[in-house]
Order: structure tokens, then C-alpha cells, then sequence
């Protein structure tokens, strides 16, 4: 069960990600920040299509030390995150009960990334998931190798893992172009999480010139999907 297989991305080779880092506030936990989230009105005419909040469980780097989860959004196209954000930016202010910014605080910098996945499959978002990620440096191999890689590790980890490639757009710390991509593996429930890294343990990847690290394990809730 892919983390984005809806009908809005059945027809699309690239997913644009738009992605910020967020901190619970004091006094509430992930839990009331998933809830408060769900329960937005998310309007057809300003909404992205999927969103996803990140927690951290293990996160390689200084990520723990400042921040909880990443508020994670998806569009099919630049032109319908374009015209999506240009609606949101542009509506009216005022609202009814708890917002994000009362359960959580957000950081301003933000990061545009450009997504495929390895391989298609059948299903819809899970409400709850697990995802292993991994930062690779390309040494000269280029993005269509790193789904390549993906594709095989997506098998490494059975049946019920789907990989993903993202390669940096705009925004976050400067790294030189098409030098990056991050790998990431998502399953649809914790049970596949364990099954698929036990999987993982018994296969080794064959050798490539691309190097990976900074292996990171994050819980992943939907927020919302649209349908069409």
C-alpha cells in the first residue's frame, strides 16, 4: 500500500513535496496534533492533494534537538501547488477552534523536493505508517540510477514496501545540484516495518557507486488525501 497511491497521482510521473519542520508546543503530543490537523476544513480549491505529518522516532543529525515532525505536503504538478498556494495565501482570515499554530510552532524554511516512485502499486494512503530514510550522494550517477536502487531495495524489504526518490528543488541547506537524493521506504503498518527490515537484514544490495547514510526512522500519519 503506497503512502500516495490516490487517483490525483495515478497518472503522474513526478510529486512535487513541499516540507517544513515543526515542534509540538507544551502541553500537547503528537496525538492532539494529528487531531487538531484532521479535523481542518481542507477546501478543495486551496488544499494539496495528500498531506503527511513526519514524527521522529530515530533521526540521524541535530533534527530531534530542535524539532518533533515534518509537515509534509504533495502536489501532482508545480502548476497545482502554484495555483493551490496561491488560493490558501489569498483567502480570508478568521477561523473556528484550535489551529496549528496553538498545538504546534513551525519553522519558516521551507523545502520544495521533486518525488517518484520506484515502482507502481495498488492501494490507498494508511492512516498510520512507518518509513525508513536514507540520504545518498549520487558520486556521478544520476537520479533515474537512485530510483534504480530503490527499486531493488524496495524488494530487499518485501512485498509490502514502497520506495521513493526525492531530489531537492528549492529551500534547505545548499548542497550542489543533482549531487543528492534521499531514499525513502515506507510500509503500512508498524508489523510490515519489523518484517520488512527483518527482510532487509537477510539481503545484501548489490555494490553501487552511490553512497548512503544517515539512516533515520520516522512515523507517518495521513492528514488528508483528496479523492479526485
Amino acid at each position: 500500500m503506497g503512502v500516495l497511491t490516490t487517483p490525483v497521482f495515478g497518472q503522474t510521473n513526478n510529486i512535487v513535496e513541499r516540507s517544513f519542520a515543526c515542534s509540538i508546543n507544551d502541553g500537547y503530543t503528537m496525538r492532539d496534533v494529528v487531531e487538531v490537523a484532521r479535523s481542518f476544513g481542507w477546501s478543495e480549491d486551496a488544499s494539496p492533494s495528500v498531506v503527511i505529518f513526519r514524527s521522529a522516532v530515530a533521526v540521524a543529525g541535530e533534527f530531534q534537538n530542535n524539532w518533533d515532525f515534518v509537515f509534509a505536503s504533495y502536489y501532482p504538478s508545480y502548476a497545482d501547488m502554484v495555483e493551490k498556494r496561491g488560493v490558501f495565501l489569498n483567502r480570508s482570515g478568521g477561523r473556528t477552534g484550535l489551529g496549528l499554530s496553538d498545538v504546534a510552532t513551525c519553522g519558516d524554511r521551507i523545502r520544495i523536493s521533486n518525488m517518484q516512485f520506484a515502482s507502481d502499486r495498488d492501494g490507498g494512503p494508511a492512516e498510520f505508517s512507518l518509513a525508513a530514510t536514507y540520504e545518498c550522494e549520487l558520486n556521478g550517477t544520476t537520479f533515474d540510477d537512485a530510483l534504480g536502487r530503490a527499486r531493488v531495495g524496495e524488494a530487499a524489504y518485501g512485498p509490502n514496501a514502497r520506495a521513493s526518490v526525492t531530489s531537492r528543488a528549492f529551500g534547505g541547506p545548499a548542497i550542489q545540484s543533482n549531487s543528492q537524493v534521499g531514499i525513502r521506504v515506507s510500509f503500512p503498518s508498524a508489523a510490515d516495518f519489523g518484517t520488512g527490515l527483518d527482510a532487509r537484514q537477510q539481503n545484501t544490495l548489490p555494490e553501487n557507486a552511490m553512497t548512503c547514510g544517515r539512516a533515520s526512522m520516522w512515523a507517518q500519519y495521513l492528514i488528508h488525501a483528496r479523492n479526485n
